[in-house]
Parts: structure tokens; C-alpha cells; sequence
């Protein structure tokens, strides 16, 4: 009989089944749990343009802690200027190391939106900070998770969140469309113009002649785009981001239309209201020209080389990245420290190594690979002790506070603008890519090297160059000596790297390389 049919009280039931699974505990239930805290404040370039700040972001968070959660502690504050769109900010991946590390049970923001504004992310770190203990709090917004109708609030104002941020986008690329559809540019106006009224592009009289000059020459014949970089450098004209010119950028500059009159969005051209200070027959004699070198470097025969550590490889003393280039007849291929053509200084300038002699170092180090029988066993109870964590934080410590020195350093007038954000973009990429490790990617690194020694040999040049960028984020190589002298590992490959016979740990993190007299550098450099 159905009890309910009859109105009689169901009934009691007898016990627990011995298969029922106990219902996962909600760490929001506790909330008289002390807990380890940290603020997370996030302002995007355009918000604080308009009068957005982190500083009101932040008061508010420490008077929503001494209000609401006077049982948890304050044990660090994190802060972006980045949008809310990606979680690729480093305050963002920092605040996340700390909990991965344990050292965090909390997190405390001012909205929903300064955590992130992409929906599949917010409820992606939902359910792994639940799942880990760690719970959020708002300032703004009060949500009780321990209860099913706070969950629902919460999922409905992160579709919104998600929203804004769809919105936002379209409304941006309207804005931009519409600009262009006026004749306006979008971005700062290319050399040779500045910004005249109502935001339409005015000619500058003496760039302009610079630059026109160079269109003719170029399209004489009788100049490469490096003979046009010597010629716009000894004008004394300068880059809008302040360089010498280079010959990439010199490629940029004559195929660039907005010197036509045009205005260009997302490959489409629009006629633009500026007045142009290149002809159309003039611009078109150049792009011809560029053609038929195009046309007679492939008529060499010219292979196509694979440079290794394209993009890896950095001069040791400065730090910048070395240009990977070749002769059109095939003859040889190397590696260029360039500092010069960027407007920078560095006693290796202009010293070049040949790739072969660079490669050659790459194919020793990779085929001494060699990891122990128990290496998994080894990395896992490391990784477990937390001391890898521990090494992470704090080195991220010392390049954060390496980060305020150089802002220090600006502000006192030592540092001028571009060593200045040369040296921030560093850094930051270094902050960036410093994240502890995890378990389940060392271990698949692990495996890849396990495998390297036997693969690297049968490899194409193009799976090198792949894996070179797998396991490296850079190659420091001394031109004057033609070797590779110090390696730093990308993180789920760092600790593997103790490992190798020839490279030794340094106290950043990196490795120095210890190998045999490099292969003979006999010939042309």
C-alpha cells in the first residue's frame, strides 16, 4: 500500500545501506572555520582609464573581511592590470600557486568579475577550489554556498559575468568598424604622421620626406630592406616604440598602405580621411620590386632551413633574443646578436655563431638524457615534501621584488622608458612561466625524456626545433666563445633536468652547461 495515497506518514527507514556513499562535505558549511585568506583585485587598462581603481577595490575587501570573516587572517594581497577575460595574469597564477601550495583557504574579491569574466573558467575553479577545501567570498556580492539557492545565484551572475564579457567584445569591434568606416585609425598612426584634430592623422613634414625617400630608393632596385634600416638610422629617424630600425621593421614600413591613404580592420582597407605622403603609383612600384627579390630568391634554389632554437636562443650578457638568419645562395646559416638594430648595446653586437656549431652543442645535450630506474618514485616524493613548491614561491618572490627595484629604478630616472620595459617585459614573462610543478605533467615529461635519446637522432629538423620548445623556454649562448652556456628548462621539466651529466642546477632555477671543448668553429662567423 502507498502510504502517501492513504495520508498515513511514510515510514522510518531501517538503517543506511552499506553501498551509500557518504555526501562530499561542503566547506562552505563551515563558516566559523578560521581560514587562511587573500585578497585577489583585478582592473583592466581600459577601467582604470575611467577612474576604476585598485586601491577602492582593495579597501573594500579589508572592510568585507573586518565585518563578515573576523576569524580569518590576511596573508597576502594579489593584483592584476589585465582583463578578466584569460587567468594568463600573473597576480591571478600567483594567488593560485599559494593555494596549490596549501598555504591558502580562501580567496576574497570585490565582484565576481574581478575573479574572472569567462563563465567555463569561474566555474571551473568553483569546483576545484570546493574540491581542495578553499572557498570564495565577494564583497559585493553575498552568496551563501552552503545553501542550493546560493549555488544557483552564483551560476546565474557568472552567465551574466560571461555575458558582459561576450558584449563587451562586440561592442569593441563595432566601435572600431565604425571608426574606420569614418576614415579614422584605430591605433597610434605609423611614423611619418602624428594625431591632429577630431583624431584624424596630420603628416609630419620632415618623417614624411624621410620616409618617402625611402620608398623611392627602395624602389630604385638598389636597395635591400636592411640597406633601407642603415639609411632611416643614419636620418637619425626612429621606430614609434623609440628602436633603430631593423630590417623586419623596414618590411613593415613599405608594404604598410596607411601611407596611400588607407585605413586598414582586420585585412580589409577603408579610404581613410588622413592624406597620404606616398603615391599609388610609387607604393606599387615598391610592392612590384619586392616581388620580382621574392621571385629571383627562389629562382637560387634556396632551401629552407630549420633553425633549432628560432626564438629560444638569447645573448648571455644581454639577454636578448639572437636572430636566426642565412645567405640567399644556401652557402651558410647563423645565429646574430642584433642588440644594435634595436636601439640597445651589448659587447657581443653584431658577432654572429654559425648554426651548425650551435646545433651541434643541442645535439649533445639531448642525446645525454638519461633519467634513474626510479625516477618516478624520486619526483613524486618530492613534488609531495612541497619543496619544489617552496624553491617556485620563492623564486617568484625574488623576481617580484626584482620587478619593484626596476620600477624603482624608473621612477629615480636611472632607468630610461625602454631599458625600463625591456627589462618589466622580462621579468614579467618570467613571472609568467614560473608556476610550481604538477605531478601529472612532470611525470608525462618524464616519460617524453625517457624516450628522447632514441628519437632525437631519427628526428626532422622540424620535430628538433618542437621539441627544443618543449623542454626550453630559453638557450643562453656566448658569441664569443661559440657555446651554449646556460639552459632554463620550461617548469614541468625542471626537476628532470638534475638528472643530465652535463648540466648543473644554479641557484635561479636554470642550468649551466658543462660540456666538452664545442665542435670546430673553422670558417666564416
Amino acid at each position: 500500500m502507498n502510504h502517501l495515497q492513504n495520508g498515513a506518514a511514510p515510514p522510518a527507514p531501517l538503517g543506511r545501506s552499506r553501498r551509500a556513499r557518504p555526501k562530499p562535505k561542503n566547506p562552505y558549511q563551515d563558516k566559523e572555520k578560521p581560514r587562511r585568506a587573500v585578497i585577489y583585485l583585478r582592473v583592466s587598462s581600459e577601467e582604470q582609464a575611467q577612474g576604476h581603481s585598485l586601491e577602492a577595490q582593495e579597501r573594500e575587501c579589508r572592510e568585507f573581511l573586518a565585518k563578515e570573516k573576523p576569524h580569518w587572517t590576511l596573508v597576502g594581497v594579489y593584483r592584476d592590470e589585465h582583463s578578466g577575460k584569460s587567468d594568463k595574469r600573473p597576480g591571478f597564477q600567483a594567488m593560485l600557486n599559494k593555494v596549490y601550495a596549501g598555504e591558502v583557504d580562501a580567496i576574497v574579491a570585490h565582484h565576481l568579475d574581478r575573479f574572472s569574466r569567462n563563465l567555463h573558467q569561474i566555474l571551473t575553479y568553483f569546483k576545484e577550489l570546493e574540491s581542495m577545501g578553499v572557498v570564495m567570498a565577494f564583497a559585493k556580492d553575498q552568496f551563501d554556498f552552503s545553501t542550493e539557492e546560493g549555488r544557483l545565484q552564483f551560476h546565474i551572475l557568472a552567465v551574466f559575468a560571461d555575458w558582459y564579457l561576450r558584449n563587451l567584445s562586440r561592442e569593441t569591434k563595432k566601435g572600431k568598424l565604425a571608426r574606420v568606416l569614418k576614415g579614422l585609425h584605430n591605433n597610434q598612426p605609423p611614423i611619418g604622421y602624428r594625431v591632429g584634430p577630431e583624431g584624424v592623422a596630420q603628416p609630419v613634414p620632415e618623417e614624411a620626406a624621410v620616409i618617402r625617400k625611402a620608398y623611392e630608393l627602395y624602389a630604385s632596385g638598389g636597395y635591400t630592406d636592411s640597406r633601407i634600416a642603415d639609411f632611416l638610422n643614419g636620418q637619425g629617424l626612429r621606430t614609434r616604440t623609440g628602436r633603430a630600425w631593423s630590417k623586419d621593421a623596414v618590411r613593415e614600413l613599405l608594404q604598410n598602405e596607411f601611407y596611400i591613404g588607407w585605413v586598414k580592420y582586420r585585412g580589409d582597407l577603408y579610404p581613410g580621411k588622413h592624406e597620404g605622403i606616398i603615391t599609388q603609383e610609387l607604393f606599387e612600384q615598391v610592392q612590384a620590386q619586392r616581388r620580382r627579390r621574392a621571385t629571383h630568391a627562389r629562382s637560387l634554389g634556396a632551401t629552407k632551413r630549420v633553425f633549432l632554437l628560432a626564438g629560444v636562443i638569447r645573448c648571455e650578457l644581454c639577454g636578448q633574443t639572437l636572430w636566426a638568419q642565412g645567405n640567399r645562395h644556401g652557402s651558410y646559416a647563423y645565429y646574430r646578436e642584433t642588440s644594435h638594430l634595436r636601439g640597445l648595446s651589448c659587447p657581443h653586437a653584431r658577432k654572429s655563431v654559425r648554426m651548425d656549431i650551435v646545433h651541434a652543442q643541442i645535439d649533445v645535450i639531448m642525446a645525454h638524457f638519461r633519467l634513474p630506474d626510479a625516477w618516478r618514485e624520486q619526483i613524486m616524493a618530492e613534488l609531495l615534501a612541497s619543496d619544489a613548491h617552496t624553491q617556485v614561491m620563492q623564486e617568484r618572490e625574488r623576481l617580484t621584488r626584482k620587478l619593484r627595484r626596476v620600477g624603482e629604478l624608473y621612477a629615480d630616472g636611472i632607468y630610461d622608458q625602454e631599458r625600463y620595459r625591456l627589462e618589466r617585459e622580462k621579468l614579467q614573462k618570467q613571472l609568467e612561466q614560473l608556476t610550481p610543478p604538477r605531478p601529472v605533467n612532470v611525470l608525462e615529461a618524464g616519460a617524453q625524456i625517457e624516450t628522447l635519446a632514441g628519437i632525437w637522432p631519427q628526428a626532422s629538423d622540424e620535430e628538433k626545433q618542437q621539441l627544443c620548445r618543449l623542454m626550453f623556454t630559453d638557450v643562453y649562448l656566448n658569441v664569443a666563445e661559440k657555446r651554449i652556456t646556460r639552459v632554463r628548462p620550461q617548469d614541468d621539466f625542471r626537476m628532470l633536468f638534475r638528472y643530465h651529466d652535463f648540466l648543473e642546477e644554479d641557484e635561479h632555477g636554470d642550468y649551466r652547461v658543462h660540456l666538452s671543448p664545442s665542435p670546430t668553429d673553422e670558417g666564416r662567423t
